[in-house]
């Protein structure tokens, strides 16, 4: 990581939640609800109408944003975020950041996750050691 001063912007991560990613997510994390793979059920109870990627594995692309710019994961201090809307399958979603203050040795992330309509889907801060 070079030098790390207010402004700097953390690249992006760009990915498409699909029926492959979700159900993978229900997997690993244990978190089995239908809203995220039954489209039957999600059809029926989901604001969307449709499956919703999990709002955690939305947080986990914006904590792995923080740790790949930190360049190890145990810089990162502090990820913070709010579900701003319900993340579509079948959309694609960029998280990036921005560093808004650097101030003894660490620096404040504002973080986002924006869907392929501009809709902010997550929004946050994360804090890493620099």
């Amino acid at each position: 990581m070079s030098e790390v001063t207010v402004g700097t912007e953390l690249p992006t991560i760009e990915q498409q939640a699909t029926l492959m990613t979700s159900v993978s997510y229900a997997a690993a994390s244990g978190d089995l609800n239908p809203l995220h793979y039954d489209q039957g059920f999600a059809g029926q109870v989901s604001p969307t109408g449709g499956i919703i990627a999990h709002g955690m594995y939305s947080m986990g692309l914006a904590s792995r944003l923080l740790t790949e710019f930190a360049g190890d994961p145990a810089k990162v201090l502090e990820v913070q975020v709010r579900f701003a809307r319900p993340w579509p399958l079948g959309t694609t979603s960029t998280f990036g950041g921005t560093v808004k203050e650097v101030e003894d040795g660490v620096a404040t992330v504002e973080l986002f996750g924006d869907n392929e309509n501009g809709d902010r889907i997550l929004k946050g801060t994360g804090r890493i050691a620099v």
